[in-house]
């Protein structure tokens, strides 16, 4: 077929097809029920395009179609994800409370922890707090959660003169160094209000030596806590008072070459030494502030600071190259009302020096027991007062309250929450959020009132018998969930950034979600009604069999009940046993006739065999018995020189020694002639009867 006769064809065949399209019924042709013949109109081949007034298209509007066709795309695409973190952040048992509702609100302070691997810095968090906090613990948890995340080691900052041990370290100090506090007693505080960032220092007069090591003793704890050593930045910083000279020791690792093994590769002998580092670098361009600062060349788990001078040392630090540090300062008995008593100046120079981004204030405990409604207002003013001083010196820090925990007391032989817990935490939230502080509740996250108890009884068990303080797994517990709940709010922090999420975008988002939450809402609504008559029939013989076991139990239920029951019913039994255990306590008073001959014959047995021990003299004769009497008396009235048996005793001894040998004959004779042994003498011997008589032996 030639190119001409091929075009002819097609073009003839599109004229048929159109032709038919034309007049082929638009409805189709019904041949049967079933079967129904249709073809399409041209303007389904060939659809018209909306025109506007003049016959033109309006680009503009499609472009803007085009637009949000894609962003519903992504946004449907976000939905899922988005829901799942503002369920969190809405209903969250660990969620944070945030000023304005606003999940960005950590934003700043992950930048932060971020850009510490980039710049090699170290972002301080400092953990205040009461009791709770002893022993480093919940933020030795949160320490080590954060440092696997973002990096770091080391326990952070810690006072010259610590009195209870960290659980994760060993510091020690001796010499000249005399601790002042601003939480403690009286006589414990200064004259002044130089206390720098731990509410506390040392007066140094003379020289001091402080050391810092890691904890190994109980158990393996570098399975629990491994970046508890590590070492590698020192600093301490000491007042612009007076003069300092600091050296620092550390253990280093020491490796040599000592042979090849029998694959050929070299064996190398490691050794731990002492030494000395590289003086420190001086930081003086503060005004109160002098920052002793040392980078090691390597990473160690021991060192040892020693400081000769006169003047204040405020903190010692030991953190890792880079990463976070988490500085754990804790005050027994403290509410944390002492912040703004401590000099501001000094205090913002070493958050600076510090690098501190983020501060945690964990108090509440130590007001529960005396808030009432009349001193609330108090209260919130003066806690106000304490995050207002902070945020003075540290602004560009963010700060997060955390509340008490649950705390119960004993009324009547049971053990219940605080009243006024629920006011304090209440307060406490409320005064956080109006001045831009985020607000944890630890009595929500433990489960509310009662969950002390709980607690204590669990094995093993995560509260002390005192019903307000954690145990170490208890305080290990809370510490995984404060971190638990931050990762969530850095994980929403990522989701943002993988996404280019910005905070327009975040609330286009949310809006889209809360309209598709709003039509699924409605949905079911509709469903219902109409799948009505369908759905009736089905969950009857669903629900019917799940009843009728339930029915049938009840009566089964009876008669085990019923033997308990009767034990119950039976009590009138138990009257007669009862009352016989009540007469004798009514008839107390008839008790002292059967005291008294109980007591009589007790003594007068026990009397008489001591009394009756003259009744052996029958043994002896008469004249012992009065032999004996006369020795008792002629005891008593001479002197111990004119004693016989004394003299006797001398005149023995003042005999030659011939004079011994004849009478130790004559004894030996006795015997040997037969001479009978009854005089008195020798009948006192035979009886070992009275001490009298045991006396004249002797």
């Amino acid at each position: 077929m030639t190119p001409k006769k091929a075009l002819i064809t097609i073009i003839s065949l599109f004229l048929v097809l159109g032709l038919m399209a034309i007049i082929f019924p638009s409805d189709g042709i019904h041949i049967s029920e079933s079967l129904t013949l249709r073809f399409p109109s041209l303007t389904d081949v060939f659809p018209v395009a909306d025109t506007t007034a003049n016959g033109k298209n309006d680009p503009e509007d499609e472009i803007r179609a085009m637009m949000e066709a894609t962003r519903q795309k992504q946004f449907a695409a976000f939905a899922d994800s988005l829901r799942f973190y503002q369920d969190f952040f809405d209903s969250g048992k660990t969620r944070f409370d945030l000023p304005n509702n606003d999940p960005t609100w950590f934003d700043r302070f992950f930048l932060h922890l971020q850009l510490a691997s980039i710049d090699s810095s170290v972002v301080h968090i400092v953990h205040y707090g009461d009791s709770q906090l002893e022993e480093d613990r919940i933020s030795s948890t949160i320490r080590e959660d954060l440092q696997e995340e973002f990096g770091g080691a080391g326990p952070g900052m810690l006072p010259p003169v610590l009195k209870i041990q960290p659980q994760t370290t060993v510091h020690w100090s001796r010499g000249a160094l005399e601790r002042y506090i601003l939480f403690g007693p009286k006589d414990e505080e200064a004259t002044h209000s130089r206390y720098g960032p731990l509410a506390q220092f040392a007066n140094l007069n003379g020289t001091a030596v402080i050391g810092i090591k890691r904890r190994l003793d109980r158990k393996d704890r570098t399975k629990v806590y491994p970046h508890a050593g590590g070492y590698a930045t020192i600093k301490v910083l000491a007042g612009k008072r007076g003069k300092l000279k600091a050296r620092l020791d550390y253990d280093r690792t020491f490796t040599t070459v000592v042979g090849l093994n029998p694959d050929s590769t070299e064996k190398i002998k490691t050794s731990v030494k002492m030494v000395e580092a590289e003086p420190p670098l001086v930081d003086s361009s503060y005004t109160k502030l002098n920052v002793y600062t040392w980078k090691l060349p390597d990473t160690t788990s021991s060192v040892k600071i020693t400081l000769t001078g006169n003047t204040e040392i405020y903190a010692v630090s030991a953190d890792g190259a880079y990463g976070v540090a988490v500085d754990n300062v804790a005050m027994r008995g403290s509410s944390g009302t002492i912040f703004h008593r401590i000099d501001p100046e000094l205090l913002a120079e070493s958050y600076k020096a510090m690098n501190a981004k983020l501060i945690m204030m964990e108090y509440g405990g130590n007001m529960v027991p005396s808030i009432s409604t009349s001193n609330i207002d108090y209260i919130k003013k003066l806690v106000t007062r304490q995050i207002l001083a902070i945020q003075k010196a540290n602004p560009d820090a963010d700060i997060i309250f955390i509340g008490p925990a649950d705390m119960e007391r004993q009324s009547d032989g049971r053990w219940k929450t605080y009243p006024a817990l629920r006011m304090t935490i209440a307060a406490l939230r409320e005064v956080a959020l109006e001045n831009g502080v985020a607000y944890w509740d630890m009595h929500r996250v433990m489960g509310g009132n009662g969950t002390m108890s709980k607690w204590v009884k669990r094995e093993p068990p995560l509260g002390f018998t005192d019903h307000i303080h954690f145990t170490r797994r208890g305080a290990t517990h809370m510490g995984d969930l404060f971190s638990s709940s931050l990762r969530m709010y850095y994980d929403f922090f990522k989701f943002r950034g993988r996404h280019n999420i910005s905070d327009k975008k975040l609330l286009a988002l949310r809006s889209f979600n809360d309209s598709i939450s709003t039509a699924e809402a409605k949905k079911p609504v509709v469903e219902e009604t109409t799948k009505k008559p369908i759905a009736a029939p089905a969950p009857k013989p669903i629900t019917e069999p799940v009843r009728k076991p339930v029915v049938a139990e009840q009566p089964t239920r009876k008669p085990i009940a019923e033997p308990t029951r009767k034990p119950v019913a039976e009590q009138p039994v138990r009257k007669p046993i009862a009352e016989p255990t009540r007469k004798p306590v009514a008839e107390q008073p008839a008790r002292k006739p059967i005291t008294e001959p109980v007591r009589k014959p007790v003594a007068e047995p026990t009397r008489k065999p001591v009394a009756e021990q003259p009744a052996r003299k029958p043994v002896t004769t008469k004249k012992t018995t009065e032999q004996t009497t006369a020795k008792k008396k002629t005891r008593r009235k001479v002197n111990d020189t004119e004693n016989p048996q004394i003299k006797k005793r001398k005149q023995i001894q003042q005999t030659t020694p011939a004079d011994q040998q004849k009478r130790k004959v004559r004894k030996k004779r006795r015997p040997v002639n037969g001479q009978k042994q009854g005089s008195n003498t020798n009948l006192s011997k035979k009886q070992p009867t009275t001490p009298a008589t045991r006396r004249e032996k002797r």
